[in-house]
């Protein structure tokens, strides 16, 4: 009887921290289509008003954006923008610029656009797992 109690024990010790596992994970890839492409649009506007000063958009496309965050949750890039830049005034950007931004970025490497938008918060930033585009 009490091997029989131990092994469920141990088995629901086990699905529970796989679950725990699972939630942390990234639920999505910037290949779901996680932007649209007015939200980019609107993101390379603000890229040009904002960052363009100090940042070539070369920076964060192809080998010297997938060297810095491939196979890292977007929140990555959410941290560093949000929390550094524009580097005379951190933080300054209103959230959903950030996330415009950083969907002008995804746009950029060519990843898929879609129907909804890249919401500008770190949580939903850290549900999406930066991965090399699908052509």
């Amino acid at each position: 009887m009490m091997n029989a109690i131990t092994a469920v024990a141990a088995a629901l010790a086990l699905t529970v921290g796989l679950a725990a596992l699972h939630a942390q994970a990234p639920q999505k890839t910037t290949n779901s289509a996680v932007f649209t492409a007015a939200q980019a649009e609107r993101g390379k506007t603000t890229f040009g008003e904002k960052c363009s000063a100090c940042h070539d958009p070369a920076r964060f496309t192809g080998a010297p954006f997938f060297d810095a965050f491939g196979d890292k949750a977007l929140k990555e890039v959410w941290d560093i923008a949000s929390g550094t830049m524009p580097e005379d005034n951190p933080g300054s950007l209103k959230p959903q610029e950030y996330g415009d931004v950083i969907a002008y970025f995804l746009h950029l490497n060519e990843f898929p656009a879609g129907d909804a938008e890249l919401p500008g918060n770190a949580g939903a930033m850290a549900n999406i797992k930066i991965e090399k585009p699908k052509k």
